[in-house]
């Protein structure tokens, strides 16, 4: 019986081409975005659970408004977990460390990403080792643990353990572990790591991250309510201590999070140096995934059963003949899955060609057949299956419960036939459709919107150099002169930090408060404005000649004021909680954005004392090349053993909306494929309409139709159902829309011409596209269509 059914169903594909193509175009496009996007999530739900036992492994983060909070924490934490709560077998600290130079033998380049641990860290962690010990690897001071690629890089195929390298050019390191990373994905990104050189004994401090592994009957949510309850009091004395009382805010409540969630549901935790996922994106992902594939089911449901009058007389005489309902059913259902296999087939080989499209649009670098082969082959069948099913159904049952007597009568479904499902179907499909085109052009607003914005000052022309050394900012303003004396140099400064990254902030007492604060803090030279081109709102900025200005006086930005309500700040005392005497506010600065419009200006402090451990250099529009090497010459005085590094401030600050410019991207290109499967559909119909109205058409237009009125009798009904569409579309995309704006503190208007503008261009494309069928059946000769009558 099967392969009777499949005859049938092969003959049906043979008979019907154009629709054939059309069905299995259309299903495979659809299928072929379900495998990129299920392997994508896949990927990106393999983050760290392959580490041993890993269900019973944290990272502690600590927050203080209830959602999100910070994984940065003290020092001393460790040490308290592991000796006062029975309930943590194993604890350890991590802390990204950046970029770190590594010489070996006559070659040497920097690593991007390396990292501080203690003794601990691998095996809280559960991470395989290729060579090496992980409970010992690092028991020295001078241990180091490279990943699997690096340790390749460097040494080749050979074991490295017990070679020595240098770090940061002058230090050297024993190898002593090499990490199994090979298809291994984790948040964490270091490819070296070294021992921690001090712990730090500050309760209110946050220079770690910690992760714990629990022992199995561990209770999570009683250990978070502990954890809160000591710590909280360790925190408030040391508050005391520094002279001030602590308000609730200053206290935060403690809390663990699984491994296996720290990729996915981080997007609110403030960290650094890790990678990072987001399930917002997951269900983005799966949401468009889904569309385009009910696009496609719904263009094979409108056109199978658009068509089933041509099958009429076959269903009425395999009913005559003896065959029953579910015999028909099983028939039809056959030549659905038959199809969305064979769909199948090119929508694996039209995953594999976009496939390099598809990794660029998600920064990511998957691969299908040869990376998880049995996964997407299991998971197309069951795709082509499911597919076929749901595709199938309606049809298969709709045309299996004709009645004999009606189908065999030529016109069976012209009598009351109104096609409301399949209008309903159409609908749908162009709403879905209008909806993505405006969410797609108000992420192409926004992003514009904020690489547009103010951000108060200005980073074209300024390259940033990371200092390597406590000593290196000193030796670079000694011959600071020097560098203004290159062509085309025209300020340098020395920070803390540059606009466009991690930013932190301190602990302050304001002279008459008991209570402290914690802005944001940037330690720099006086030059610092001068390069950037911030503005003074009132006072003046830091001077490299007042002695005062190098030590214990301040300058706020605007919101410092605001937040903090200092109604005179020009002299208002200030310190840091650590420090015995109080300095003074010398000047305001108007607010700019240190980081992208994404985040919210907060109270910032600038200082000349402590460290920088970076450069900015303003150079002129002209000849920047020839001024960058004159820069790197003079660069050999100021770190002799570290090779200069640079980039240019306003390209950094811009990767700060990469993530928005990718979903931009992923929507643009998901609305253009849901388009192009509705027309495709919509074409398939349309054609059909014609073919099935060729005789009134030919009528007509032998009573004096003219070309024009046949099209608009013909574009009409497809013309009202687009419009129906886009009164669906519009209230349904502002609810999206505004729902993600909210995430921005700085964002677009919601402009009515946007909406507008969005049903009006699918209206136009979806006229064209009956126009083509239409135009074509109104200019044909009546005579052919008419002779039979």
């Amino acid at each position: 019986m099967l392969k009777n059914h499949l005859k049938i169903a092969f003959r049906q594909l043979g008979r019907n081409k154009v629709f054939s193509i059309i069905n299995i175009l259309g299903l495979s496009l659809g299928m072929a975005m379900a495998i990129l996007i299920a392997v994508f999530v896949k990927e990106e739900f393999s983050y760290d659970n392959w580490m041993t036992d890993s269900n019973l492994t944290y990272r502690v983060f600590r927050n203080w408004n209830g959602d999100g909070g910070t994984v940065w924490t003290p020092g001393p934490l460790v040490e308290k977990l592991v000796s006062d709560y029975p309930e943590v077998a194993e604890a350890a600290a991590f802390t990204p460390w950046g970029a770190d130079l590594i010489t070996y033998e006559d070659q040497s380049f920097y690593v991007e990403e390396s990292a501080q641990v203690d003794s601990a860290f691998f095996q809280v962690l559960g991470m395989n080792f290729l060579h090496g010990n992980p409970q010992t690897a690092m028991k020295l001071p001078n241990n180091v643990v490279l990943t699997d690629r690096l340790a390749t890089k460097i040494f080749g195929d050979s074991n490295p353990i017990n070679q020595t390298l240098t770090l940061d050019g002058t230090e050297e390191y024993i190898v002593s572990g090499v990490l199994d990373t090979e298809n291994k994905k984790s948040h964490i990104i270091a490819d070296i790591y070294t021992r921690f050189d001090y712990w730090g004994s500050s309760w209110t401090g946050n220079n770690r991250f910690t992760y714990v592994r629990l022992n199995a009957k561990a209770d999570q949510a009683a250990l978070e309510s502990k954890m809160t309850k000591d710590i909280s009091k360790l925190i408030e004395q040391e508050y005391l201590s520094q002279g001030y009382t602590p308000t609730a805010d200053n206290i935060p409540k403690w809390r663990i999070q699984p491994l296996n969630e720290v990729y996915l549901y981080s997007d609110n935790h403030y960290t650094l140096g890790v990678q990072e996922g987001s399930m917002r994106n997951i269900y983005i992902f799966l949401s468009i995934g889904l569309v385009i594939l009910l696009v496609a089911i719904i263009n094979y449901i409108n056109l199978t059963t658009a068509r089933a009058s041509q099958r009429g007389k076959e269903v009425g005489v395999k009913k005559v003949a003896g065959a029953g309902r579910s015999l028909l059913t099983t028939q039809f259902i056959t030549e659905s899955i038959l199809q969305a296999f064979i769909a199948g087939g090119f929508a694996i080989l039209l995953a594999e060609i976009c496939l390099p499209f598809f990794n660029n649009i998600t920064d990511r670098n998957i691969e299908l057949l040869t990376g998880t082969p049995l996964f997407v082959l299991a998971g197309l069948t069951s795709l082509a299956l499911l597919t076929g099913l749901l595709a199938g159904a309606y049809p298969a049952f709709v045309m299996a419960a004709y009645k004999p007597v009606k189908a065999l009568k030529s016109n069976f479904l012209k009598a009351g036939d109104n096609g409301l499902f399949r209008k309903v179907l159409v609908t749908s499909q162009f709403a879905a459709t209008i909806t993505l085109l405006i969410v797609m052009a108000f992420i192409y607003r926004q992003v514009n919107f904020m690489m547009d914005k103010d951000l108060g000052f200005q980073p074209d022309q300024v390259i940033t150099i990371p200092l390597n050394s406590d000593a290196s900012h000193r030796r670079l303003e000694n011959i600071k002169a020097r560098f203004l004396r290159i062509p085309g140099v025209q300020e340098v400064t020395t920070a803390s930090h540059f606009p466009g990254g991690f930013l932190p902030d301190y602990n302050i007492m304001i002279q008459g408060r008991t209570e402290g604060e914690n802005p944001n803090i940037i330690f720099a030279d006086g030059d610092f404005a001068n390069t950037l081109d911030i503005q003074m709102v009132e006072g003046r900025f830091i001077d490299n000649t007042i002695g005062a200005d190098s030590t214990s006086n301040f300058v706020v930005n605007e919101t410092f004021v605001r937040q903090y309500n200092i109604e005179e700040p020009l002299g208002a005392k200030i310190k840091f909680t650590s420090d015995s005497l109080y300095g003074q506010i010398v000047g305001v600065m108007k607010d700019f954005h240190f980081q992208s419009i994404n985040y919210t200006i907060r109270p910032l402090l600038m200082n000349a004392n402590h460290w920088r451990q970076n450069a900015g250099i303003r150079l002129s529009t002209e000849n920047i090349s020839s001024t960058i090497n004159a820069i790197q010459e003079v660069w050999a005085e100021v770190e002799p053993h570290h090779p200069m590094r640079y980039t240019f401030l306003d390209e950094e600050f811009a990767e700060q909306y990469a993530d928005q410019q990718r979903f931009g991207e992923t929507i643009l290109y998901a609305t253009l494929l849901t388009l192009f499967i509705a027309l495709l559909g919509l074409f398939g119909l349309t054609a059909f309409t014609v073919e099935r109205r060729h005789r009134e058409i030919g009528i007509r237009k032998v009573l004096g139709a003219s070309v024009s009125g046949i099209v608009g009798l013909l574009a009409q009904d497809f013309m009202k159902l687009v419009g129906f569409a886009a009164l669906i579309a519009i209230p349904a995309g502002f609810v999206l829309v505004n729902n993600w704006l909210q995430d921005f503190p700085e964002r677009t208007k919601l402009v009515w011409w946007i909406f507008a503008g969005a049903g009006v261009i699918i209206l136009l494309i979806g006229f064209l596209t009956v126009c083509l069928q239409s135009v074509k059946a109104a200019m044909a000769n009546p005579i052919h269509a008419i002779k039979s009558e």
